[in-house]
């Protein structure tokens, strides 16, 4: 049995369901990324056609780049047959709104995209909001994240702003042991030295995945496959080794998707 991979479309969904999980470098709402979307969507048994898009992790950038974010979202989603809605969710304040959790249940499929990963975890941490994305993906619903969206759902996210780290907190741990490092191959054109102080503040008993720009891991949970222009970077106790399109890694999510 095996699942339709990017690329494979009309495959036949064929295992049980587990989870539907995208993590992407960069460039989100691209064509590129069309395929990947196209797996989250068709590999969620959720009958319904909605998709959220969340950007979250740009409101601190202001309410222009928040609606941008949206609309490229729900001009992507509409373009490959969805009905997307903007989940509207900018505070702590908003993720702790039950009207706006109650919108989770049923979505096909819920994506985060790019900004201040740091703060997508703060906003988003222990709240009612989180605790529906975590029964709804349990349900079926596929959860997808970019750049920002998917560093948060590691261990640590960085609270920067611009090129500035301001400090560490706690992520999602929706990846229970791992890293989340967007932009890998573009991290040095930020700030000289960059991949490698990132790298280096990933714990040995952790595993640090790196996803390059305009590439993605996506995956049930426990097996995991490469999309895109570049690489997925793994360090686990050994040497940093770069996982292409097509390769396959594992890793681990929470107990809370069995």
């Amino acid at each position: 049995m095996r699942t339709a991979r990017p690329g494979e479309a009309g495959l036949p969904y064929a295992r049980a369901h587990m989870a539907s999980i995208a993590l992407l470098g960069s460039g989100e709402f691209l064509p590129w990324a069309t395929a990947v979307d196209r797996w989250c969507i068709e590999s969620s048994p959720v009958g319904s056609d909605r998709v959220l898009v969340a950007p979250t992790a740009s409101a601190p950038e202001g309410e222009a780049s928040f609606r941008r974010w949206a609309r490229m979202g729900l001009e992507h989603y509409r373009a490959i047959g969805m009905k997307p809605e903007v989940l509207d969710v900018r505070t702590r304040e908003h993720a702790e709104d039950p009207a706006r959790a109650a919108a989770v249940a049923g979505a096909r499929l819920v994506f985060f995209s790019g900004g201040n990963p740091g703060y997508l975890a703060e906003t988003l941490r222990d709240t009612v909001l989180w605790r529906a994305i975590l029964d709804a993906v349990a349900a079926g619903t596929a959860l997808g994240g970019c750049s920002a969206g998917s560093v948060a759902f590691g261990v640590e996210a960085p609270d920067v702003n611009g090129a500035a780290l301001r400090q560490w907190v706690p992520g999602l741990a929706l990846l229970e042991s791992a890293y989340v490092i967007a932009h890998f191959d573009a991290l040095d054109g930020y700030v000289p030295g960059l991949q490698r102080m990132l790298v280096e503040h990933t714990p040995e008993s952790a595993t640090m995945v790196g996803l390059d720009e305009d590439t993605a891991l996506y995956g049930d949970g426990s097996a995991w496959t490469v999309a895109g222009a570049g690489a997925a970077w793994l360090k686990d106790g050994g040497e940093l080794r770069p996982v292409r399109a097509g390769g396959e890694v594992s890793l681990r999510l929470t107990a809370r998707f069995p």
